[in-house]
């Protein structure tokens, strides 16, 4: 199964579920399909945008979900990315008919007719719409990772150039940073007349989880004890000070 790139960051899936949640929204209440065209306009102000939470909800309720599935499996397939969307939906489909049939709007469809004369008629619009943004910050991720760096020391030979994606970590080293770095899969180092606060500042990306160490977010694999990482073949000390970054990211 072809594998796909995977946006993790909750920051990023919370604009898609919002952007989501205010296009269903404003589709209801501008285009007025169905019988909402019976709605004063204060009425569909006051009834649709719960529809919007609905979506909303829904997304980020299985965002963890996709990212616990991708740590587990290290990898992002066409399979998992299916069967994101049809949850998705279906936790859609379940959150609107029961705010339809609540007290609140007083729906008189059947189930059936819910989802052969409203939901599925929305949905050919909205799946669209889902993969494009998904697709996009998806995208967003794959350039971010294939991002050619540039790490340079003192002397003009001092020159390291490769993927972000192969930056695992970067350590002070006296009067100088040890690169650590992935070349054909294997774990090879490079030493650097720098700083490490010279290498924070003009590499984007790196976290820092030690007043000695820089990482590369991708390599975290797990944790070894409250005090230690685990990245892609090394391991690194976590201080207090940095401690809440690193769960953050985890």
């Amino acid at each position: 199964m072809k594998k796909l790139s995977l946006q993790t960051s909750i920051k990023r899936h919370l604009i898609i579920a919002l952007n989501m949640g205010l296009w269903l929204v404003a589709f209801l209440v501008l285009i007025v399909p169905f019988d909402i065209a019976e709605l004063s306009l204060k009425s569909r102000l006051t009834i649709l945008p719960i529809y919007g939470v609905i979506v909303f909800s829904a997304y980020m309720i299985l965002v963890p979900v996709q990212n616990w599935i991708f740590k587990l499996k290290k990898a992002w397939t066409l399979f998992y990315e299916i069967y994101f969307i049809t949850l998705f939906n279906v936790l859609i489909l379940l959150g609107s008919y029961t705010y339809y049939h609540s007290g609140f709007v007083n729906g008189n469809y059947s189930f059936s007719y819910f989802v052969l004369r409203v939901f599925l008629p929305v949905l050919v619009i909205f799946i669209p719409l889902v993969v494009v943004a998904r697709w996009f910050i998806f995208k967003q991720s794959k350039n971010k990772k294939n991002e050619i760096i540039i790490l340079k020391g003192e002397n003009k030979l001092d020159v390291l150039k490769l993927n972000l994606s192969d930056l695992v970590c970067v350590s002070s080293a006296t009067n100088y940073v040890e690169v650590s770095y992935l070349k054909n899969e294997l774990l090879k180092t490079k030493l650097l007349r720098n700083t490490l606060k010279a290498i924070e500042k003009e590499t984007s990306g790196l976290l820092k989880v030690h007043r000695s160490h820089l990482i590369n977010p991708i390599h975290f694999k797990e944790w070894k004890n409250s005090n230690t990482i685990i990245l892609n073949q090394m391991e690194v000390p976590v201080s207090k000070k940095y401690k809440l970054a690193v769960l953050r990211m985890d």
